[in-house]
């Protein structure tokens, strides 16, 4: 039977990938431990300041080396004081000079871009670069953008469902009424005035009625017109960062016909597979607007741990009844449309099954 939620595939995600490893400011000198893809993995900090990754096991009698000590870049097990090079190689034994066979560990390829490390998991020996995503809006500009309510979550339910939450729209009235708000039939899930669908991306783009401008936007933006539009979109990412909420405010003209750009706010999300049934989830948020009002700040956070902790909640409680479920009996909803195109785009990378648009 094929891994739930997929159709054909009999695995949990795919592989020959890249995937968010960890936030660029969590990788210093000290060893950090993560299972990523079923790997246990050490990434650490070089000198040179490049972040390097290793398997977390030392092969001699298995001993996890998150706290091993770092020493000119070579990591050296604490059981036995046997020493690796960022490349996994074993260098040094205390004791003798011959190094046995399979006394090496893996390496994993790396990649930086904050404020993300990005890892590459798959079988191939030579990464492909081409399927790195490129992400650059959440790079930060100094003086012009705010990158802040960084968080990482843990999640007991396969990483695919988790994904695909975060383009589900008519979820929000039911698992967020108190954070999100509900909506009625009048105000509720749109279909996208614009798809784009390239390799490596994925995007569903909306634009919101004209509608008058309230005091409240009015005091955030003084330059917005008396009429504004909300210009919001979804974006996927590769296989898994996501832009589940990018908000940008737009002012009008007489007619309600977009004029400018005045302020841009992004809730984006990295989803990585830690094992079959459990992800890391990744949350962020960026601005361009009010780069000094800490309140704001404090208050997009405070409601985003909220919405991530309201969602894990469900999942968590979906993840146990999966084991026996098939996604060919599931029924779907008109609005799970998003959601099923990114699971088909997903799937087609496996290998298993074309995609196919919904």
């Amino acid at each position: 039977m094929a891994f739930y939620p997929f159709t054909a595939a009999e695995q949990a995600y795919p592989r020959n990938q890249w995937y968010v490893a960890a936030w660029s400011h969590e990788v210093g000198e000290a060893p950090l431990m993560r299972t990523i893809a079923d790997e246990r993995i050490i990434l650490y900090r070089q000198r040179s300041g490049s972040v390097a990754a290793v398997s977390a096991l030392c092969p001699h009698r298995q001993m996890p080396l998150e706290t091993a000590e770092i020493v000119n870049d070579q990591i050296v097990c604490p059981y036995h004081g046997a020493a690796f090079g960022s490349d996994g190689v074993c260098t040094h034994l205390p004791f003798q000079k011959h190094v046995p066979a399979g006394m090496n560990l893996k390496s994993f390829h790396v990649v930086e871009h904050a404020p993300f490390v990005w890892l590459w998991v798959g079988s191939e020996e030579t990464p492909d670069l081409n399927r790195l995503p490129s992400a650059r809006c959440l790079q930060p500009e100094t003086g012009r953008t705010l990158l802040f309510g960084l968080k990482t979550f843990h999640v007991r339910a396969r990483s695919q469902i988790v994904l695909e939450n975060l383009f589900d729209q008519s979820h929000i009235s039911f698992t967020h009424p108190l954070t999100l708000g509900q909506r009625c039939a009048a105000n509720g899930p749109t279909r996208p005035s614009e798809i784009i669908d390239e390799e490596n991306y994925l995007a569903f783009l909306r634009l919101s009625p004209p509608k008058t401008t309230d005091e409240a936007l009015h005091a955030l933006f003084p330059a917005l017109s008396a009429q504004m539009r909300i210009r919001s979109r979804s974006e996927l990412f590769g296989v898994g960062l996501v832009i589940s909420a990018g908000s940008e405010i737009i002012a009008c003209d007489e007619e309600g016909e977009p004029t400018s750009s005045v302020g841009d706010l992004v809730f984006f999300h990295a989803i990585t597979p830690e094992t079959e049934h459990s992800t890391h989830y990744f949350a962020g948020i960026m601005r361009n607007f009010a780069l000094n009002d800490q309140d704001i700040s404090n208050s997009y956070a405070e409601r985003n741990d909220q919405v991530v902790s309201e969602d894990i909640r469900i999942l968590e409680a979906i993840e146990p009844h999966l084991a026996e479920a098939e996604a060919r009996r599931e029924p779907n909803f008109v609005t799970d449309a998003a959601a099923v195109r990114v699971r088909r785009r997903i799937e087609a990378l496996m290998g298993n099954t074309p995609a196919r648009c919904v």
